[in-house]
């Protein structure tokens, strides 16, 4: 027997009128012949299990419960009985809208996430970037110390520094500092152990901070004598650093003390005027320097006169025991002050730990 399935329509229709006179136990009740073929429902590609009641075939139409189909539509279904009507909705439309809504909220947050996420990608980037940079600056150790030390002291106190670095092929670094000492003769003796000593622990923090890898060594050299000045090597955790300039001659010092402190002493006290002295430095042992220092008193007597044992004079003569001091640390300093005729004036001395000592005759 061919059977054909209604439309939707009919077969909602027909539920109903079948549905309806049962439920309202109607006068129009009347007994029919319908057919079970254990029939299946698929809605959609899926099956939907019609429970205890299954579908039938009447006059060639198939009835199915209307609330099994309507559900499974994803509709609502509702049984007025004053009425005797089935009414069928969508779901809630409030419900409808707060789904809408909440959907809306995430794709905000998403979005907000997503705007987070793509700064934090541009700034990884940039810092990728600048490591890739800082990197290859690295690999070439020599030429980046190099850079820092011509940006940092390319001029240090006044003397115009030249700088090399060699790297090793175990990264390793020797800095070699140059410049020439007779252009820079008097701003190079101005300069005391420690102000040199603390310069180069400077520069090589810089390295171990930069490169903590790298041992470190180095020179101070003038380039007029080729002469090395100073010498530098890690050791532990700190710099070593060795002189060799202080000990060559005292010829350098004699010339300061002179440019110093043998004229224009109204620093000291005005009473000096005019008054000039000469200034001898000579080895006088092998830890030991002596300082003559003769006052033209042919010449500058009354101004002599005037300051000779006086607290100008003391700090005159303390002067030019500092400065000998800062210059070698190590030394014993001794002298005496005498006049024109070769007369001693004073004495006076600085232990090596540079406590001073003046003696006025």
């Amino acid at each position: 027997m061919n059977k054909r399935v209604a439309i939707f329509t009919a077969v909602l229709v027909s539920a109903v009128l079948l549905l309806s006179s049962v439920a309202m136990g109607a006068t129009g009740a009347k007994d029919i012949k319908a057919f079970y073929r254990n029939i299946k429902i698929k809605v959609n590609g899926k099956l939907v299990d019609a429970g205890n009641t299954e579908p039938f075939i009447y006059n060639d139409s198939t009835y199915v419960p209307i609330r099994l189909i309507s559900e499974a539509l994803d509709k609502v279904v509702e049984w007025d009985n004053n009425q005797s009507t089935v009414i069928i909705t969508d779901k809630s439309t409030s419900q409808t809208s707060q789904e809408i809504a909440n959907k809306d909220a995430q794709i905000q947050n998403l979005t907000y996430q997503n705007s987070l996420l793509q700064s934090k990608i541009i700034e990884l980037n940039k810092t990728i970037d600048d490591l890739k940079k800082e990197k290859e600056e690295k690999e070439n150790a020599d030429e980046y110390l190099e850079d820092y030390l011509y940006d940092e002291y390319s001029k240090w106190n006044d003397i115009k520094f030249n700088y090399k670095v060699k790297e090793s092929s175990s990264g390793d670094l020797t800095l070699t500092i140059e410049f020439d000492k007779s252009d820079y003769k008097s701003e190079w003796n101005k300069l005391t152990e420690r102000k040199i000593e603390n310069w180069l622990n400077d520069i090589y923090d810089y390295v171990k901070d930069e490169f903590p890898k790298a041992d470190f060594e180095g020179t101070i050299k003038d380039t007029d004598k080729k002469e090395t000045l100073v010498s530098f090597e890690e050791s532990g955790s700190k710099l070593k650093v060795k002189f060799y300039d202080s000990t060559v001659s005292f010829a350098d010092l004699e010339d300061d003390l002179n440019y110093f402190y043998g004229s224009n002493l109204t620093k000291y006290s005005k009473n000096f005027g005019s008054l000039k002295a000469t200034i001898e430095v000579e080895d006088y042992d092998d830890d030991e320097i002596y300082i003559t220092v003769i006052v033209n008193t042919s010449k500058y007597g009354d101004e002599w006169d005037d300051v000779k044992d006086t607290a100008a004079s003391d700090d005159w003569l303390y002067d030019i025991m500092e400065y000998a001091h800062s210059e070698y640390k190590d030394y014993i300093i001794s002298g005496h002050v005498e006049n024109s005729s070769g007369k001693t004036q004073a004495t006076f001395s600085c232990t090596s730990s540079g406590r001073m000592k003046i003696n006025w005759k």
